[in-house]
């Protein structure tokens, strides 16, 4: 209780008595002068010549903390508000009136809007409680709240059900400052007497995804350091400790709240362990709509996502496992895209075995009719599809937007919800006796916090009938047949949000670093895990062992394919290498939701991936050799760090033709070991070059970085000295021919 509340309460009293009559003289004069009605004279309107810049941030402003959303008989009316002081000097003392009507009736949802931007002119005869603000510093805050009882005679004044308009008019004592908020207060049907018009049906959606993957970098040493059978490739991607608390959160309010309809990601489902969820939806929230839009299915294949990879049976099967329950079932519903749910994205989502979609924007406009079932039975070439489509105003503000940038209560969770609460009960009203079903959706970032307050406010609305996703895909479509067909198609969206050029750039980045990874496995890796020479290696041919042959449905885990050693822990060469075929797939598959700020970390993520696995080959290297005859040796050593033996090659190019290498050497090295190889050096001349050697696969595709030995040649053969000798060595040969040609023949030859 506020301890001004006897004050509170006497003034209220007499406020409500006077402003009684002066509203009625008010009124009339008004509607005589201008046609208009007025608040009371305290409230005064804003300047009209106040700047863009003033008008949204006036020199006090008002925030709602927390309202009472739904007035019941034993609810009472609690009020906590934020007053912020946006001058440069302190605002003197002051009071807030809480105004409202009660016996205004909204006419249209157009009047709702005008009201919630400060445009409309309702007459607020009504205090509810004045709230008195203390002083308040330049810059600063301060926080008042009132609690009235429901035994408060002021609350009874509520005699009638529905969303009414409420004003918090704040003044400063000296007149100074004033600051108007529009919102909403809304009073239940229990405790009123009157005919009970049938609820409206409502389903409260609330999607269970993360958006922030990233590499593991756990998971990814354990990929390349041993062959475990326990690690498997779906970990490759993992959430911070924040994102995954926040995704436990929002699980855990399945049991707080049995109405909240949680469509779960399969990708997060391994995060929570124990998941609550009501149904599913496609692996990663892949993109369907874009993959359609996109056209290029080979491009999606080579990237490693092939249509086995987003199929509404693998995300049941990822139940499964998760669960350890081999007969484990979920519904799966294909949620939109960045794109629209045209007939064409229809008909490849009901390919892919979704019969049910979920449409969340750019379908059903239902902001210009009046509120209607968001179904839709859309006939497409592999079978009719059920489009349920979330209302758009209703899931704007569930999500945490505000109906519009004037709306100045819809900034935070509090006056999103006491909008969302008086236009649900003005749906109701709107169509009292016509059966219908809403969907609305949380946002995929929306808190839990978000999320309880929305639904611990919903349990109070006696006008609502929060139903499950199973009561509303069942319920009769509002539209069928060519003419849900036709507002498929009626829907365009401009090019641009699909992206394509970013898209094509992604899938060819993947479809890359996917080769590199086969390369890398057909070339470099032993698959069958024995040396050449082996008896095992010539126990059957090795190509038809070797993953990577373009095949890129091969997404599995690679625990389904493990071979026993004595321990039954290890796998295969074969398999380890696929396994790392799948980890570059999952990020691939994640990488390809409809997110794109996601798209390009995890890209770059398969490619440090494909990095880091190179790297578990090393080359070490003489940083200099002096060489002084025509041939010498330039020792090198292979390590490998995997737990596979590797077969390889050692390029190695000079920038000199006279001081050359051994062009390429093979080179076989046994698992987490090492090999020495020579590599060939000759010399036709002295001087100095530099050899560059690298390790490429059988390819020739290079596998590290360039290493370099400096080559000094110290050979004489060349040089000045050599010449000389070579000069002397024929002028003596020229002595020996002259002499032999003229000295004297003894007589006897």
């Amino acid at each position: 209780m506020n301890p001004h509340r006897t004050d509170l309460r006497h003034t209220a009293r007499q406020r409500c008595k006077g402003t009684a009559l002066l509203t009625v003289l008010f009124t009339l004069i008004l509607a005589l002068c201008t046609g208009f009605a007025v608040r009371p004279a305290h409230a005064e309107e804003p300047d009209t010549t106040t700047n863009t810049d003033q008008a949204a941030k006036p020199g006090v402003s008002i925030t709602v903390n927390s309202m009472t959303p739904v007035i019941t008989p034993s609810s009472g009316y609690k009020l906590n508000l934020t007053v912020t002081n946006n001058t440069d000097a302190d605002v003197d003392h002051g009071s807030i009136d809480a105004l409202t009507n009660f016996t205004y009736n909204f006419i249209s949802r157009t009047d709702l809007q005008e009201w919630a931007e400060g445009r409309g002119q309702i007459p607020l005869p009504d205090l509810l409680v004045t709230l008195h603000v203390p002083r308040i510093a330049a810059h600063k805050s301060v926080t008042v709240n009132s609690s009235l009882p429901a035994s408060e005679q002021i609350l009874k004044q509520f005699n009638s059900w529905g969303p009414r308009p409420l004003a918090l008019d704040y003044r400063s004592d000296d007149g100074a400052q004033t600051s108007t908020l529009h919102s909403f207060v809304t009073r239940s049907q229990d405790g009123l007497q009157g005919e009970r018009t049938p609820q409206l049906h409502m389903t409260m959606l609330m999607p269970l995804t993360a958006g922030d993957w990233s590499l593991d970098e756990t998971t990814l040493k354990a990929l390349r350091a041993d062959r475990s059978a326990k690690t498997h490739a779906s970990a490759i991607a993992a959430l911070d400790s924040k994102s995954a608390e926040a995704l436990r959160a929002k699980d855990q309010l399945m049991q707080r709240f049995p109405h909240v309809q949680t469509l779960a990601d399969p990708q997060a489902l391994a995060t929570l362990q124990t998941p609550h969820t009501q149904a599913l939806m496609q692996p990663a929230d892949f993109d369907i709509t874009r993959y359609s839009y996109a056209g290029n299915a080979n491009g999606y294949v080579n990237a490693g996502v092939p249509l086995s990879s987003w199929a509404s049976s693998s995300s049941v099967q990822t139940l499964r496992t998760v669960l350890n329950d081999g007969t484990a079932e979920r519904p799966v519903y294909a949620m939109q895209g960045v794109g629209a749910w045209n007939t064409e994205a229809l008909d490849t989502a009901r390919m892919q075995g979704y019969d049910t979609v979920i449409a969340t924007h750019d379908f059903d406009d239902q902001d210009d009719t009046a509120a209607h079932t968001g179904v839709y039975r859309v006939p497409t070439a592999h079978g009719d599809v059920t489009v349920m489509a979330t209302h758009p105003m209703l899931s704007q503000l569930a999500a945490g937007q505000a109906t519009s940038q004037q709306a100045q209560a819809e900034t935070n969770t509090a006056g999103r919800l006491q909008r969302f609460i008086a236009q649900s009960a003005f749906y109701q009203m709107e169509q009292p006796y016509q059966n219908r079903c809403l969907l609305v959706s949380f946002g995929p970032d929306s808190s839990a916090a978000n999320v309880s307050t929305f639904m611990g406010a919903l349990q109070e609305a006696s006008w609502l009938d929060l139903t499950d996703l199973e009561t509303l895909r069942a319920s009769e479509p509002y539209m069928s047949g060519d003419d849900a067909a036709a507002a498929a198609d009626t829907t365009t969206v401009d090019p641009a949000v699909y992206d394509t050029a970013t898209l094509n750039t992604t899938l060819t980045t993947l479809a890359h670093t996917r080769r590199d990874l086969q390369h890398f496995n057909t070339s470099v890796l032993l698959a069958d895990g024995s040396m050449p020479g082996d008896s095992a290696a010539q126990a059957g041919d090795a190509n038809n062992t070797k993953p990577g042959n373009g095949d890129a449905n091969d997404t599995g885990d690679a625990n389904d394919n493990a071979t026993s050693d004595d321990s039954g822990d290890a796998l295969g060469a074969l398999q380890w290498s696929n396994r790392w075929l799948q980890a570059h797939d999952e990020l691939a598959l994640l990488s390809l939701n409809a997110n794109t700020a996601r798209s390009s970390a995890l890209t770059v993520a398969t490619q440090a991936m494909v990095d880091y696995l190179r790297q578990g080959i090393g080359l070490t290297n003489p940083t200099n050799v002096n060489v002084v005859s025509e041939s010498a040796s330039l020792p090198v050593t292979v390590t490998n760090s995997l737990p596979y033996p590797i077969s390889l090659r050692i390029s190695s190019r000079t920038d000199s033709m006279e001081i050359v290498t051994s062009r390429f050497v093979d080179v076989n090295v046994p698992p987490n070991s090492e090999a020495p190889a020579t590599l060939e050096i000759r010399v036709s001349t002295s001087g100095t070059t530099v050899a560059n050697q690298e390790l490429v696969n059988h390819e020739g595709v290079p596998l590290s970085g360039i290493h370099t030995t400096t080559i000094t040649s110290s050979l004489q053969i060349s040089d000045k000295s050599g010449i000389v000798f070579i000069i002397i060595a024929v002028l003596l040969g020229i002595v020996g021919l002259w002499r032999q040609f003229h000295r004297k023949k003894d007589p006897d030859e």
